[in-house]
């Protein structure tokens, strides 16, 4: 079968993103629909919210072994089912602790989406070149999706229109998509490869950081990068709201700027660091420029400086640092990675489960404590990243010396 054959296999498993996109931000923008629908709190709405994470967490590692184990095409039509449970059940709940039960299909259809997609991308196209440009298209369709959906609930609380109808076009959606992967042609699975019946094994490389200290590190800034732009896409349109720069319509268009910032900066990132650029450096700049962006909005609210920061956070937060931190982890210790890369993506899961839960409090107190966490993370993050730094350079010398 030719490579070309699979273009329409891969814009098909690649739509699914724009709805994990959505998934993401789809409750925080219907969240005063939610507290009445579901006749709970502002912390119970956040609540259900970590759940996703909590999903994720559980079926992380099973998802990896069913997608091997089972081929790439069950794998997938698992996820596009679950994120079908996800959507309905958060509109057909009557209550917050059965939405709790149903939001983490949401985080089992996004870890099944990921150990289905992935392989299958470098199992269709095996050239490295041309499965990591298509990998960087993931983030490109996550951020098609919080982009769109913005608008779409602006029109509806605009129109005074029922609130749930993004959830059925979700869900309507997906199960055309499906429709059409139960019938599609996947490339074969090459999870083990062998040579005269004997496996192939190549030699491996030493780690060459130190776990204790440079792993430490780069799982805290797994944890802070994802939070940083997980919370602020959650709570921006309140803080908005709150601080009286816009109404409640009209501030879900920050999430909007910010989709629009990630986006193009998934592909800014993408050929800066195939120049050669300083890889620490660089996620420590991200940082700064992220804090210094949150700082003004805080300091000066206004429409201006949230316009700024919310660019801000999808340029400099959201645009692919998280994954120059898991290359840079694989770098560092390319003995276990899959090991490692489990640890990674376990901190970010950890993220998407207790942050939202954590801000739901704080909200309830006053938005602006919400964003002086995200500070307080920022500065966290920042100095692990000094760290990674700091044990880089010192690195590179050696192997320069050597």
């Amino acid at each position: 079968m030719k490579k070309d054959n699979y273009r329409f296999l891969i814009s098909s498993l690649y739509f699914n993103y724009i709805f994990q996109g959505m998934a993401a931000i789809i409750l925080s923008q219907n969240m005063t629909n939610l507290k009445i629908h579901w006749q709970a709190t502002t912390a119970q709405v956040t609540l259900v919210m970590s759940a996703i994470g909590l999903g994720r967490i559980l079926s992380l590692y099973f998802s990896g072994y069913f997608s091997d184990k089972f081929g790439r095409k069950k794998t997938v039509l698992i996820a596009i089912g679950s994120y079908m449970i996800f959507f309905c059940g958060m509109l057909f709940s009557s209550n917050y602790q059965l939405a709790f039960f149903l939001a983490m299909f949401g985080g089992i259809s996004n870890a099944f989406l990921d150990t289905s997609t992935y392989p299958t991308l470098v199992e269709a196209y095996p050239d490295e070149r041309v499965n990591s440009s298509l990998s960087v298209l993931n983030k490109a369709f996550i951020s098609l999706g919080q982009f769109l959906l913005p608008f779409i609930t602006r029109y509806l609380l605009q129109h005074d229109l029922f609130f749930g109808w993004p959830f059925i076009l979700c869900a309507l959606c997906l199960f055309a998509n499906m429709f059409y992967l139960l019938f599609a042609r996947f490339p074969k699975s090459t999870t083990i490869i062998k040579k005269d019946t004997e496996i192939v094994t190549k030699n491996i490389p030493k780690n060459r950081g130190n776990f204790k200290i440079d792993g430490i590190a780069l799982l805290i800034f797994s944890f802070v990068s994802v939070s940083l732009f997980n919370i602020f896409i959650l709570w921006i349109p309140q803080y908005a709201e709150s601080m009286q720069i816009v109404s409640h319509e009209n501030s879900l268009i920050f999430v909007s700027l910010y989709s629009t910032g990630s986006f193009i900066s998934v592909f800014f990132t993408s050929g800066i660091v195939k120049r050669g650029i300083n890889i620490p450096k660089f996620i420590s700049f991200c940082l700064s420029v992220s804090g210094i962006s949150l700082l003004l909005m805080l300091f000066y609210p206004s429409f201006a400086t949230v316009v700024v920061s919310s660019i801000c956070i999808g340029i400099f937060a959201a645009g692919g640092i998280w994954q120059l931190g898991l290359a840079l982890m694989l770098e560092l210790f390319p003995k276990h990675k899959g090991k490692c890369t489990s640890y990674y993506s376990l901190a970010t899961s950890v993220s998407i489960m207790v942050t939202p839960y954590i801000t739901g409090i704080l909200s309830e107190q006053k938005i602006t404590y919400v964003f002086w966490f995200v500070i307080l993370l920022n500065v966290i993050g920042l100095a692990a990243s000094l760290v990674i730094v700091h044990r880089y350079n010192k690195l590179v010398k050696r192997l320069v010396l050597s």
